[in-house]
């Protein structure tokens, strides 16, 4: 009776560990993070995110993908995101070389955040969902047969502009590999930051990927970017409270670190930013 009891009691334990360790993403570093630093090279950078515990990368566009697969290959790091732009009002809405590139990433569990830009339409006009949606879903369709999924990225001042415009169409385009995004930075800078805790609890069951920096709070609308977009750990924003919210509403998908416009070499604020994410982890292991 003893060992039974000894048993149940370990097996609880246990349980309750695995729970409190079950909220591990995909964390992967916006490419960006070397857009002011070209002396990096693409393998060097690549050599820095694998060196700091970074489980990938975002592309951006589709230049050069064929030699940074193989980098990125060669140092066991995964293409979470390629940064593809959509513009819904022309004929030829996006890169001619995109479907080669769906091909070429089969089964390598890639996803396509598009950033979706039109002339005619003002940001989060949802006037322009009915040239939106067919472009998507048959670029939904198509990656489909090759395991590629697509995310819609909010973006200050373009045409999908908000976290809300994300899950809008994701439920229209009503197709099993796309999804929305939410982006802290763009939702501060565009969205009411009163509402932030509420909308992104809305919003988790649609999310294909989260991205997040450290970046300040209060009336966030007016600040710059340099304010909006920081190390991870910097700024008085509760970064932390948005992953809590991420791990309590079961969210399954990758977080991104934005890093665009970071002044500094890359090798210091991601050293700290994954320091703090790491912080941010053992801390949601315990609550």
């Amino acid at each position: 009776m003893k060992s039974f009891i000894v048993l149940s009691v370990f097996a609880f334990i246990l349980s309750l560990n695995i729970n409190a360790q079950q909220f591990r993403p995909g964390f992967f570093c916006f490419e960006d993070a070397f857009l002011l630093s070209p002396g990096y090279s693409f393998d060097s950078q690549a050599e820095l995110l694998a060196s700091l515990g970074f489980d990938g990368i975002e592309l951006e566009g589709l230049d050069n993908t064929d030699e940074k697969l193989m980098i990125l290959d060669k140092y066991k790091l995964k293409v979470f995101m390629v940064y593809v732009q959509i513009d819904i009002d022309k004929e030829q809405p996006y890169d001619i070389r995109l479907n080669d590139f769906i091909k070429k990433v089969k089964d390598r569990d890639v996803t396509l955040w598009l950033h979706i830009h039109s002339d005619k339409f003002g940001p989060s006009d949802p006037s322009g969902d009915e040239l939106c949606v067919p472009i998507i879903r048959k670029l939904a369709d198509f990656a489909n047969q090759y395991n590629v999924k697509i995310a819609l990225y909010p973006h200050s001042r373009f045409w999908l502009e908000k976290a809300g415009d994300g899950v809008r169409l994701t439920q229209k385009i009503d197709r099993k590999n796309t999804g929305a995004v939410f982006n802290l930075c763009h939702f501060l800078k565009t969205d009411d930051r009163n509402s932030l805790e509420k909308r992104l609890k809305e919003s988790i069951p649609y999310l294909a990927a989260v991205s997040v920096n450290g970046a300040d709070d209060g009336i966030t609308r007016d600040m710059e970017w340099s304010r909006l977009i920081q190390p991870l750990g910097n700024g008085s924003f509760d970064v932390l409270n948005i992953l809590r919210i991420l791990k309590i509403n079961n969210y399954k998908g990758p977080v991104g670190l934005q890093c665009y416009d970071i002044k500094g070499d890359p090798s210091e604020f991601l050293t700290k930013s994954m320091g703090t994410w790491q912080n941010y982890l053992k801390e949601l292991s315990v609550n």
